[in-house]
């Protein structure tokens, strides 16, 4: 893919993902701002706004580059496709449970506390003090940077939830397409058998003239 055709996909791959990547982190950003009380920290809402910004990037460059996911028509591009959709439908109805109990079942109430337990057990590791739901003093939700770190973990464990949706809709997608080329193929093979003039109706063997009895 020439330089020229990145530059006229890009931008529409960037709505596509912008849209769809805004709608997926709707319900995390609802869980951190209100069950979690981030509301009222600018750096945490400036770090989840840049790392949702920062997948929006991603999907957008990797749907733009020259490969099977920037062209429409393959299966790759299509399962992916509809794999963010269903995912999008996901994510509406766990806007629609956010204030019910039922919100701690969604995948990204589970993908959020795995994404912080994670950043707890490799925190030490690399020297950061800082942990969720520690002390006030050493609780890590009031810095940019365990904030931005454990929304990307979060947005990576959902990818591959995404991933996983786009695995089964390929499988759809294959089964359907089979269907289709092999029905088209007999359709073509059975074709010129339909299409043959009937044959013309067998002449029937013209009967001898009964003869009377003979004179006498």
């Amino acid at each position: 893919m020439t330089d020229t055709t990145f530059r006229s996909t890009f931008p529409r791959q960037l709505r596509f993902w912008a849209f769809h990547c805004s709608l997926n982190a709707l319900p995390s950003l609802y869980i951190a701002l209100f069950y979690m009380g981030l509301r009222n920290n600018p750096g945490a809402i400036a770090a989840m706004a840049a790392a949702i910004g920062t997948f929006i990037l991603l999907y957008a460059t990797l749907t733009s580059l020259r490969g099977p996911l920037a062209d429409g028509g393959h299966i790759l591009s299509r399962s992916l496709r509809l794999g963010a959709k269903i995912r999008g439908w996901i994510s509406a109805l766990s806007l629609l449970l956010i204030w019910t109990p039922a919100i701690f079942f969604t995948p990204d109430t589970w993908c959020g506390m795995l994404a912080m337990n994670i950043f707890n057990h490799l925190a030490p590791y690399a020297g950061y003090t800082s942990t969720f739901g520690g002390t006030p003093s050493s609780d890590a939700s009031s810095n940019f940077f365990p904030v931005y770190s454990v929304t990307l973990l979060e947005g990576f464990i959902l990818s591959f939830l995404l991933l996983l949706v786009s695995f089964f809709s390929i499988l759809v997608i294959q089964a359907r397409d089979r269907r289709e080329f092999f029905s088209a193929a007999r359709k073509q093979r059975f074709a010129p058998l339909r299409n043959r003039s009937p044959l013309p109706p067998m002449a029937k063997r013209p009967q001898k003239a009964s003869q009377g009895p003979p004179a006498e």
